[in-house]
């Protein structure tokens, strides 16, 4: 049987139907590409280390250091503050300038040389013996901002004038205090000589700390029942008469304390010692390498390393000088030259050669 052919308006239908289908399958969307690259690099993590500051440069200073006289003892102090200085950061012709001002033996000098650091306007001044301290002071007092000021190689700054206390001091001072062992001089004197009654005793009347230093030493004699004979001088070149003058007096033993003028001169006690058979025992420790028999004193390098420890500080910006209490040098050395010793009529005991530093040429 012949088959019917379908209605038109259902073949309409059917082509409506087809084009609807085909168009929906044409508009279809295509998927969004996927990147070839991560779409974000990872987070660093937030307390990651910064990196490394490079060391900021350490500032450059200038440091006037005045001294009484060229004397061994006060040269070694000064070398033991700039080796302090170093060990610290401080070079000298690399981060810092040092001014050296030295006054010869003369105490007005030291005033001139106070006021050249000032016109020079240094950083620092740093004192080597008491004259030079007070004339530092003595020229920096009346300044509206005082140039600070580290001293060494003081016996006593308060007789000097320079202080009340340890504590109490100007705000612009401070430093080490090197005072002589008196009392253990005393009993090494006794230690050589059992028999000693009369001791020779030289000084000069113008350094403050050889008065105080002299008061102590007669009252330590008196309390000890010895005689103190007592010769003065004024310069290096009044000491050979100044000893000539206490030989001739009698006496047991030559003996001076830290006094930076008979120091300075000593060469000439040792040669008065040696012509009349009389030893010597001092304070001043370089006097046993040019010939005297004895020193006990406060170290010299230890001196020298308190006062530069406190100058790193202070140049550090880590320590007020206003509130730094002026510090005693603690550490006391024996010294001896045998041959010294033979040379002034005395055979030194095994017990002060065991425990001294032989300077024995």
């Amino acid at each position: 049987m012949k088959k019917k052919p379908l209605p038109l308006f259902l073949i309409i239908v059917a082509l409506l139907f087809l084009a609807a289908c085909g168009s929906s399958a044409t508009t279809e969307t295509a998927p969004t590409a996927v990147p070839n690259t991560p779409t974000a690099a990872p987070a660093e993590p937030t307390d990651a280390p910064e990196p490394a500051e490079e060391p900021a440069e350490m500032e450059e200073f200038t440091i006037g250091m005045m001294v009484i006289a060229p004397i061994p003892a006060l040269e070694t102090v000064q070398q033991s503050f700039i080796d302090t200085l170093a060990a610290g950061g401080y070079v000298e012709g690399e981060n810092l300038t040092i001014i050296r001002g030295n006054a010869e033996g003369d105490i007005a000098t030291l005033n001139t040389i106070a006021q050249q650091f000032i016109d020079e306007g240094v950083d620092l001044i740093v004192t080597t013996s008491t004259p030079a301290a007070q004339a530092a002071l003595n020229a920096t007092k009346d300044m509206p901002q005082p140039i600070p000021i580290i001293f060494t190689t003081v016996t006593d700054p308060y007789a000097a004038g320079i202080a009340t206390a340890p504590d109490d001091h100007p705000a612009w001072m401070t430093g080490s205090q090197m005072y002589p062992p008196l009392e253990a001089t005393f009993d090494t004197m006794l230690e050589m000589n059992p028999d000693i009654s009369v001791i020779g005793h030289l000084y000069n009347p113008a350094e403050a700390n050889s008065v105080a230093q002299t008061e102590a030493v007669k009252a330590i004699a008196e309390e000890r029942g010895l005689t103190l004979e007592i010769a003065t001088v004024s310069n290096s070149s009044e000491i050979r008469t100044a000893a000539e003058s206490l030989a001739a007096r009698g006496i047991d033993i030559f003996y001076f304390t830290q006094d930076s003028t008979v120091a300075s001169g000593s060469e000439a006690v040792v040669q008065v010692a040696n012509d009349n058979g009389i030893p010597i025992i001092t304070n001043d420790i370089p006097t046993v390498a040019k010939g005297g028999a004895v020193a006990v004193g406060a170290s010299l390098r230890e001196d020298g390393r308190v006062a530069g420890e406190m100058a790193v500080a202070f140049l550090n910006g880590t320590l007020d000088i206003a509130t730094t209490d002026i510090e005693r040098v603690g550490v006391f050395d024996y010294f001896i030259n045998r041959a010294g010793a033979a040379a002034q009529g005395i055979e030194l005991p095994q017990s002060l050669i065991d425990r001294a530093i032989d300077q024995t040429p």
